[in-house]
């Protein structure tokens, strides 16, 4: 299973995720491969967006986890759209596949 961590904030915007899909085998899991565009294509594009503050890792298979933060309030708008975008993306996930994806969505002040 592939548990997903996201964290939501006016001006933060972090997302942890581990394990794997199991849905099929190494290679041809579209659970996983979905996972992957979603978290890569977010984290990809944040890390290049002016005033926006970006550290990430992928240290091993399995795993990849970031955060942004707003520098200023015009990079705020942009994390709240690419949290947002995250959140309905892995919701259709686990809808779609309950037992092999889990998010847990936390909002902070």
């Amino acid at each position: 299973m592939i548990k997903i961590q996201l964290v939501k904030g006016r001006s933060l915007l972090a997302c942890k995720a581990e394990g794997h899909a199991l849905f099929d085998k190494k290679g041809q899991d579209i659970v996983c491969a979905a996972v992957t565009v979603l978290l890569r294509t977010a984290a990809q594009t944040l890390e290049k967006r002016p005033g926006v503050s970006f550290s990430g890792e992928e240290p091993v298979k399995g795993r990849l986890a970031f955060e942004a933060k707003a520098d200023r309030d015009s990079a705020a708008a942009e994390l709240k759209f690419a949290a947002d975008f995250l959140q309905k993306g892995f919701e259709s996930l686990v809808k779609e596949f309950p037992q092999n994806v889990q998010l847990e969505c936390k909002l902070e002040e």
